[in-house]
């Protein structure tokens, strides 16, 4: 499946509780290409000093020539890392990253940290590809996040995708208003990232709000 087109639209807003948005995403506008491609979505964590900032610097950490994620998100966490070490008031700042590439043949390699999502809408099925690494019992406290370790545990995944595949990337204050059934119904319906955060939007969600949706087609 070689010259694969991607077409993503991209929306990141701030949710009504919230006094600043702490999500970032890559790539920052809608657009579309032909493979290879990079995403990725982070959740700069809630009521720490400097969210906003560790999220920035997790996909700014996107913007490079490197294509190994492991990688990518080993360097952005020593990055955040050494930020705190410069910045006193950014001390226990941290993000979640859940990244994609896409090759020119349609395998896509996810790497992931924390409990932001990677789903992916495949033959009329919806499949959760990350897993959530929340401590059991406290929906709201993570494992491990970029910025609260040196060394993390990094969730690696390949998925070959087909022609008409849609990937969905997007934070807890998203897919918390919503459940599956309905992500896939709306996906199947082509929404766009703007249309779903929109709608997630009017639930009053208590969370920000954000997304990246990845259509698949031939060149």
């Amino acid at each position: 499946m070689n010259n694969l087109k991607l077409i993503w639209s991209v929306r990141t807003e701030c949710g009504p509780e919230r006094e600043k948005n702490e999500d970032s995403v890559y790539p920052k506008r809608s657009g579309n290409k032909i493979a290879p491609f990079k995403a990725a979505i982070c959740d700069g964590l809630g009521g720490h000093a400097k969210g906003e900032v560790a999220s920035k610097i997790a996909t700014d950490s996107m913007n490079t020539e490197e294509v190994n994620l492991i990688k990518i998100i080993e360097d952005a966490n020593s990055n955040i890392n050494y930020y705190q070490e410069k910045n006193v008031d950014a001390k226990g700042m941290g993000t979640t990253m859940t990244a994609l590439n896409i090759d020119k043949n349609g395998l896509m390699e996810v790497a992931h940290v924390g409990d932001s999502r990677c789903y992916v809408l495949s033959k009329r099925n919806i499949v959760k590809i990350t897993e959530d690494q929340n401590v059991p019992g406290y929906q709201n406290v993570l494992k491990q996040a970029l910025g609260t370790k040196e060394k993390l545990k990094i969730q690696k995944i390949d998925f070959q995708l087909d022609n008409g595949d849609v990937i969905l990337l997007c934070t807890d204050g998203l897919y918390n208003e919503f459940g599956e059934e309905y992500l896939k119904k709306r996906l199947q319906e082509g929404v766009s990232a703007s249309t779903l955060v929109g709608e997630a939007l009017l639930q009053k969600p208590k969370d920000n709000v954000s997304a990246i949706i990845i259509n698949v087609v031939s060149k």
